[in-house]
């Protein structure tokens, strides 16, 4: 009797453990990448934007405030959702400096956030000429 119990409790924790690999292992191959944006620009307190344009996403072509510089985030990215994107976009816009962009196509970076997880990103603004 102690040996059909010890039995069947071992059956059930070997079956949960096969359960939670089998969970873990399908849940990496979801399609899906956390990712950290790390942005940042010289001088500080630059505003930073961040537009998809083309494919299913729902802000699509939208741009999307995400703070001033420094700007530390994060954004869940699915594969699907990027396969058809045609861009995305970052702006860093700062008063008395031109304005600059960072660009992929939905591929592209999804590949970046595979290789690296986070988007680093700390361009030199350059100084526009003043109007006199």
């Amino acid at each position: 009797m102690v040996n059909s119990k010890r039995s069947l409790i071992s059956f059930r924790c070997a079956w949960f453990a096969a359960l939670f690999i089998a969970l873990t292992v399908l849940s990496g191959c979801s399609g899906e990448k956390t990712v950290n944006f790390k942005i940042n620009s010289v001088p500080k307190g630059a505003h930073v934007l961040y537009q998809v344009v083309g494919g299913s996403n729902s802000c699509q072509g939208q741009w999307i405030y995400l703070g001033s510089t420094p700007v530390q985030g994060v954004r869940k990215f699915e594969e699907r959702e990027l396969e058809n994107t045609d861009k995305i976009i970052l702006k860093i816009m700062h008063s008395g400096y031109f304005d600059q962009t960072k660009e992929w196509d939905g591929p592209g970076f999804w590949e970046e956030i595979e290789e690296r997880e986070v988007i680093f990103w700390t361009p030199e603004l350059v100084p526009a000429p003043m109007d006199e």
